[in-house]
């Protein structure tokens, strides 16, 4: 027999039994580290998205860059596996890569990442791109994202070069969603057969690749990126303190290269990037748990499966530290029920990182 029936429409005596799984409905696995990057290529994989999941995947697929050459000589062209070393040397796993033309025009980039929105990134990059370009170019796309459900970071790197510190800084957005990274990084070049001092923007690729391998609770405050050794510049503890202040995601010379704060350029409540990709998380676990419930009735037992799915995800973030707790309400007014809405209402808690440990000494 069915195991969904009316009862109106039984005419013939026997055992009708009707099955309800909804309260068997949970959330499945979310992802929160894959990375989404366009960038120029001598292979173009037919203007296909690529999965990669190895740097060697990366050359299959998309060829060798070519030599980055500095002072008087002109620079590498060819770059998109240039930033994929990176991201892979610093932990990388899951990468979405769009392949480019040399000399790629901004829109061509526009036009990429809207491709890549349609697959299941959460951060995105283009360290070819200028800093401004790429403030630009993400700018547009974070909001159109979120917008769309699809809540991503971005990471640009950037370029101090000859201009003063304050002159940069005044051009840091205050964005939620975006990294600012800085300096450039030292990376050898397999085509020069010798170490470059890269543009600050190829530190967004390095730095991916760190937060790509970490939890969502797991700060890249302090954190080793552990493929680099050497940054292509110093900053002072002046310059640091300028840097951190201004909302720039800066990085160090100290017992290897680290992050000094991981920060987003928001003045506000996601500085922490820590705090962005825990609600990040949070409102994935909450979209997965809720989508098989559409369509379902809306009545009192439905509700109460829904709010049992999604506490259920709720308390892995918990048990994983992620949230320290929550609450969690399912509700729907009669207007709610007839308009065909159910209404969750959910306050987190997350888990903050230590960024300061202040010391008292009492001596005696």
């Amino acid at each position: 027999m069915a195991e969904n029936f009316s009862v109106s429409e039984l005419i013939v005596p026997g055992v009708f039994v009707r099955v309800r799984a909804e309260g068997l409905i949970r959330a499945g696995g979310i992802s929160s580290g894959n990375i989404g990057i366009v960038g120029t290529a001598s292979s173009l994989a037919d203007g296909q998205t690529v999965i990669l999941s190895d740097y060697d995947a990366a050359r299959a697929s998309f060829g060798e860059y070519d030599a980055y050459l500095t002072g008087e000589s002109v620079t590498g062209t060819l770059n998109l596996v240039r930033s994929l070393q990176l991201i892979y040397q610093n932990g990388g796993r899951t990468v979405y890569a769009r392949a480019l033309a040399a000399a790629a025009a901004r829109t061509d980039y526009e036009a990429a990442f809207a491709e890549l929105l349609k697959d299941d990134i959460n951060i995105v990059l283009a360290p070819e791109l200028s800093y401004s370009d790429a403030v630009a170019v993400f700018g547009s796309l974070l909001e159109s994202a979120e917008n769309d459900g699809k809540d991503l970071i971005a990471i640009v790197g950037s370029e101090l070069g000859g201009g003063s510190m304050a002159d940069f800084l005044s051009t840091v957005p205050d964005n939620d969603r975006l990294i600012v990274t800085a300096p450039g990084v030292v990376s050898y070049d397999a085509a020069a057969s010798e170490e470059v001092a890269l543009a600050g923007t190829y530190t967004a690729a390095a730095v991916a690749g760190l937060i790509s391998s970490l939890v969502p609770q797991s700060s890249p405050t302090n954190k080793a990126l552990p493929g680099l050794t050497k940054l292509a510049q110093r900053f002072s503890y002046g310059e640091l303190k300028a840097l951190v202040s201004g909302r720039v995601l800066a990085l160090e010379e100290r017992q290897g290269v680290k992050v000094v704060r991981g920060i987003t350029t928001e003045s506000g409540a996601f500085q922490q990037i820590t705090t962005r990709r825990i609600v990040d998380a949070a409102k994935q676990g909450i979209r997965k748990s809720s989508e098989p419930f559409i369509g379902k009735l809306n009545n009192a037992r439905v509700r109460k499966a829904l709010q049992g799915a999604i506490a259920s995800f709720l308390d892995g973030m918990v048990g994983d530290e992620a949230l320290t707790t929550y609450s969690l309400e399912v509700t729907a007014t009669r207007d709610d029920e007839i308009g065909g809405r159910a209404v969750v209402n959910a306050v987190l808690q997350p888990t903050f990182s230590i960024d300061y440990i202040a010391v008292t000494l009492n001596l005696q």
